[in-house]
């Protein structure tokens, strides 16, 4: 087996591993895990590499894992960012835990890594991680929707940056927009690695 193959063979067991744990933590509403970002897109980024040939679709997903796990280490796992979910009692736990350390810690770098060892090719076009905003933007519009229509809205934002009864609209809008500029400078970044390098001009 080559390294790419078991690079990519290591990406899916750490992300059905995590999974399968994070559904153990949330077993009383196991259906709730469908509707967090990060499950949402590990659940697709499986598909995608099951399915095959979707270079473009895992660039995208491989740019939301990516931020998925940034979000996570440097703000919901951050005691001090003023959104950490470390003394959410529902979030800890040993197999929460694990889970969590699996999809956000070790599957990001590692879907990342497998990218780079099979860029897309074609290269995207240049405009493309404008087109990556479409998906966050409406999976956010329907967790806005879903919160302000439910009895008990603060648990239904999942996230503590989206948690509007606490922060309000504006301080939630304004932290979406950092983090679509964070998910924009990565795409740029994807978009910028898939396309060759310049050859060398000769004397």
């Amino acid at each position: 087996m080559t390294a790419g193959r078991v690079l990519r063979a290591s990406t899916v067991v750490v992300l059905l591993v995590g999974l399968a744990l994070a559904l153990v933590a949330a077993r009383d509403e196991p259906l709730e895990l469908l509707w967090y970002f990060t499950i949402q897109v590990d659940l697709a980024y499986l598909a995608v590499l099951r399915l095959g040939r979707a270079d473009r679709l895992r660039t995208a997903l491989t740019v939301y894992l990516v931020v998925t796990g940034l979000v996570f280490v440097l703000v919901l796992a951050n005691p001090w960012s003023g959104y950490s979910m470390m003394a959410t009692a529902d979030a800890r736990g040993a197999v929460s835990d694990a889970g969590n350390l699996l999809l956000h810690v070790v599957a990001p770098p590692l879907a990342a890594a497998d990218w780079l060892s099979h860029r897309p090719r074609p290269a995207p076009p240049r405009r493309y991680p404008v087109t990556l905003l479409a998906y966050p933007l409406a999976w956010l519009t329907a967790i806005l929707v879903r919160g302000a229509g439910s009895d008990q809205a603060e648990e239904r934002y999942l996230y503590p940056f989206l948690d509007v009864p606490r922060f309000g609209y504006p301080t939630v809008v304004v932290n979406a927009l950092a983090f679509a500029t964070l998910l924009l400078l990565l795409g740029l970044t994807a978009a910028r690695l898939s396309h060759p390098a310049p050859a060398a001009r000769l004397p």
